[in-house]
């Protein structure tokens, strides 16, 4: 289990943090699954309180379709983070998904450009968060935000690490369990070869 403390410290940067936000709607399975995002007004609830949506503004089914691929497709981005393959089915939805949510260069007041949605709605939301993943990639953050390495969880965390080494959301949690698994299936061979190996020494033994 994460504790708090180490869930602070695992946590996105700046905007990066909105990205993060979405992947962690959902994480786990079993008895360890965490899930906010079942239903249109829930999702309309999340965009309203991190200000990617105006209150008031209709969310539909398809809306809701649509940001459960985004939060997959970039979840798949934050696999690739972390040693794992991306399917070339997920940057297609990516690159789908992005051709309906526009963008452009905004100056700000420092004369320091943004990217900023080019249309209003889920599909501005979806316009900013893609722009968030697009800065960080450029600014060097992005390769950090990854998703836990343990199969079951797929949590997304920030990794601190001085050289990048980070591959679960909780070593207390899912790393000391892959540990303990990995020990096990270790102790199991073993234990099944020295098996065998007193099977053939017996098999040897025997008069023909």
């Amino acid at each position: 289990m994460t504790t708090v403390d180490e869930e602070l410290s695992k946590a996105a940067p700046g905007p990066l943090a909105l990205v993060q936000a979405l992947v962690n709607t959902q994480y786990g399975q079993g008895r360890r699954v965490h899930m906010e995002l079942t239903s249109p007004e829930q999702l309309r609830a999340w965009l309203v309180a991190r200000r990617l949506l105006p209150d008031g503004t209709p969310v539909t089914e398809g809306d809701f379709r649509r940001v459960l691929q985004l939060r997959e497709a970039l979840r798949s981005l934050l696999r690739a983070n972390n040693d794992r393959e991306t399917p070339a089915s997920q940057v297609e939805v990516l690159n789908r998904l992005a051709s309906n949510a526009p963008l452009t260069v905004r100056f700000q007041h420092d004369g320091v450009p943004t990217l900023e949605p080019d249309i209003a709605g889920v599909d501005g939301a979806l316009a900013r968060l893609v722009g968030i993943v697009f800065t960080a990639m450029t600014d060097g953050t992005w390769a950090r935000l990854k998703a836990c390495r343990n199969e079951r969880c797929q949590k997304a965390f920030y990794d601190t690490s001085k050289n990048r080494s980070g591959a679960w959301c909780s070593m207390a949690g899912c790393g000391s369990r892959l540990k303990a698994r990995a020990y096990r299936h270790r102790r199991a061979a073993h234990l099944e070869g020295e098996g065998e190996k007193r099977a053939r020494s017996a098999d040897a033994g025997e008069p023909g």
